[in-house]
């Protein structure tokens, strides 16, 4: 039984699609893979384009194949995407289709009501992105240094800052959010990349892990900065968190970033090849714990350590090996995070996070920024 694996996505939006052809296209297009060669079908609009750019065997017009499709032979409101499959894959005696995890359910159902038999990928569609080799490396490095440059500049902003009673003030102005929040990103947009859902959150904000922050920056309260830019060229993502603080903090956030720090610290010792990710998630865990900083629900939220430790990262933001309680072995040639928090309401929320490589024999940390804490002592 012949077998195709298939996409029908758009690659701004599908890794998988991208990493197949390392082509850009805002509109759904159909790929297709068989016996190692590669087929994209565009609109006319793309097509010339991508026989320029795309790292592709065959390139078919859409117009092209749609003048020669037969529109009697099938059910009304047909997906027409659908009817281009099924033409190319008669052709070829393709029966059997490989989509990834994220194939739409329209497609599916269309296309297992024509007799084919879809079965389901693997996530991601490639394992083999999980992987990555010296130049997607150097990528990741790259969008990293990106990040640090704008973190030396968000340290610099808040030294230069002033506080008067209950806020910061840059100048006359009242230090925001907003105001960070639009530093950092445009910085990261004139250095190539995109940044989306930056997070820059004091007070209480800080306390629930993805608030993205609002409103007055406050003095002596902790600050968490999470920049996750993802490269426009390459379009790897990096992902580092700081937590700083303008001012003076109490004793028990002191207590809570030095806990923190260590676990961030203790759990990427831990990082070689072949050992179960869950055991670091476990390593920062305990640590948390044995510090002193319980997690629980109190007044109905959760409070404590409330996430995994880690993700794998790469052409998306999140992907495998989770460094959480499910665990998976990790691999030469991982690029993961290590990134553990504590969060509560009545403190404010500290997390720190950098970016790790697997090697042959530990870890390389590709992160170098240094964790910083009362800006005023640097």
């Amino acid at each position: 039984m012949t077998l195709a694996k298939l996409i029908i996505a758009s690659s701004e939006e599908d890794s998988n699609l991208f990493y197949a052809t390392q082509f850009i296209v805002p509109d759904s297009v159909i790929f297709f893979e068989m016996g190692g060669k590669k087929s994209l079908v565009l609109s006319d609009l793309e097509i010339d384009r991508a026989k320029l750019t795309a790292n592709v065997h065959h390139f078919f017009s859409l117009t092209h194949i749609s003048k020669q499709i037969s529109q009697k032979k099938y059910p009304e409101n047909f997906p027409p995407y659908a009817k281009v499959v099924d033409f190319l894959f008669k052709k070829r005696g393709v029966k059997k289709i490989e989509v990834p995890a994220t194939f739409s359910a329209r497609y599916y159902a269309a296309l297992t009501g024509l007799g084919y038999k879809l079965i389901i990928g693997p996530d991601p569609f490639y394992q083999e992105r999980l992987i990555k080799n010296d130049l997607q490396k150097k990528q990741i490095i790259s969008v990293i240094r990106k990040v640090e440059n704008v973190l030396a500049k968000v340290v610099i902003f808040l030294q230069k800052s002033t506080i008067k009673k209950n806020r910061i003030y840059h100048g006359k102005e009242v230090v925001t959010s907003e105001l960070l929040k639009k530093i950092i990103n445009t910085e990261l947009m004139e250095a190539g990349c995109v940044a989306q859902h930056t997070i820059v959150s004091s007070g209480v904000q800080s306390s629930l892990p993805h608030h993205e922050g609002a409103g007055a920056i406050f003095p002596h309260q902790p600050i968490i900065f999470d920049i996750f830019p993802r490269d426009s060229h390459s379009r790897y993502f990096a992902d580092v968190t700081r937590t700083f603080v303008k001012g003076k903090p109490s004793n028990v956030v002191k207590k809570m970033y030095a806990a923190v720090k260590k676990a961030n610290e203790m759990a990427m010792k831990k990082i070689k090849p072949g050992i179960d990710s869950s055991l670091l998630h476990k390593t920062a865990t305990l640590h948390l714990e044995h510090s002193g900083f319980k997690t629980g629900k109190v007044h109905g939220r959760m409070e404590g350590f409330i996430h995994s430790t880690g993700h794998g990262l790469g052409l998306d933001i999140h992907e495998a090996p989770s460094i959480s309680g499910r665990g998976s072995l990790l691999k030469k040639g991982n690029v993961i995070t290590i990134e553990p928090g504590l969060y509560y309401k009545k403190h404010g929320g500290i997390r720190l996070e950098d970016d790790v490589y697997v090697t042959k024999t530990g870890f390389e940390q590709l992160t170098r920024f240094p964790k910083i804490f009362e800006v005023d002592k640097n």
